[in-house]
C-alpha cells in the first residue's frame, strides 16, 4: 500500500488510512508535531469532557441505588425530584440551569461565577456544595 500524505495525516489524527491515493501530496507541514494541532487540543478536551460525564453518570447511578436500597426511596420518587429540580429555573428542559443568588448586602443578583457583588463589592456568600457541578 502506498502511503500518501493524507494517510500520514489521518494516522496522526487517529483516523483510518485511505488506500485510494487521494488527498494532498506530502510536504513538511504534515510532519508538524501533532501536539501543536488545535484539532488535537479540541479532541483532547472532548475526551476529558466524556470522561467527566462518565464519572458523573457513575456517581449518579451509585447515589440513586444507595438511596433506593438504604432509604427506601423509589424510582418514581427520584423521577419526581428530578422533574422538580429541572423546573426550578422556570423551564422543564432536562437541564439544570445555575441561577444568580441575591447579594446579602444590597440584594442585587450575583452571577454564579462571582464571589463578590458587582455592585457593592460585598462577599456573595456561600453557594452550596453542588453549585460548581
Amino acid at each position: 500500500m502506498d502511503v500518501t500524505g493524507w494517510d500520514l495525516t489521518a494516522r496522526l489524527l487517529g483516523e483510518p488510512p485511505t488506500t485510494k491515493g487521494v488527498g494532498p501530496r506530502w510536504d513538511e507541514s504534515m510532519m508538524a508535531d501533532p501536539a501543536d494541532d488545535p484539532t488535537n487540543a479540541r479532541r483532547d478536551e472532548l475526551y476529558r469532557l466524556e470522561d467527566r460525564f462518565e464519572r458523573l453518570a457513575l456517581l449518579t447511578a451509585a447515589l440513586a441505588e444507595l438511596a433506593m436500597e438504604r432509604l427506601g426511596i423509589g424510582e418514581d420518587e427520584l423521577a419526581a425530584k428530578v422533574a422538580e429540580i429541572d423546573g426550578r429555573d422556570g423551564t422543564v428542559d432536562g437541564r439544570r440551569t445555575r441561577t444568580a443568588r441575591p447579594c446579602p448586602s444590597c440584594r442585587a443578583a450575583v452571577p454564579v461565577d462571582r464571589t463578590t457583588c458587582q455592585f457593592c463589592g460585598a462577599p456573595a456568600g456561600p453557594q452550596g456544595p453542588l453549585a460548581t457541578i
